[in-house]
């Protein structure tokens, strides 16, 4: 009985290593949350961001997206995916990111 434990408590520590190893080396951190996207120009702009076209008002429209790493957030015309504002990272994730820091 105590080796089943024994085996099972290693095989776990070793399959947590493993992933926390290989998650480390891809640069894939576990997610602290959605990304807040916030409008804090001064006009109404369309975004698409990967799963749909979204409209931000001006003056503090917002919308919330996964934090994926690399994910692209578009500029979004006619329901037609545009020119990529940003790329989110994984330093963004759980923060609010303000659309005024990256377009110009």
């Amino acid at each position: 009985m105590k080796w089943h434990f024994f085996f099972l408590a290693s095989l776990w520590f070793v399959t947590f290593s493993l992933d926390t190893v290989a998650n480390t080396q891809t640069g894939l951190l576990p997610s602290k949350g959605p990304v807040k996207i916030v409008n804090d120009t001064k006009q109404d702009i369309r975004i698409y961001t990967g799963t749909g076209h979204v409209m931000l008002y001006h003056g503090g429209g917002s919308t919330s997206v996964s934090c994926d790493n690399n994910k692209e957030i578009c500029l979004s015309h006619n329901g037609k995916k545009g020119a990529v504002i940003f790329k989110i990272d994984a330093s963004m994730c759980g923060k609010t990111v303000k659309l005024s820091s990256y377009l110009k």
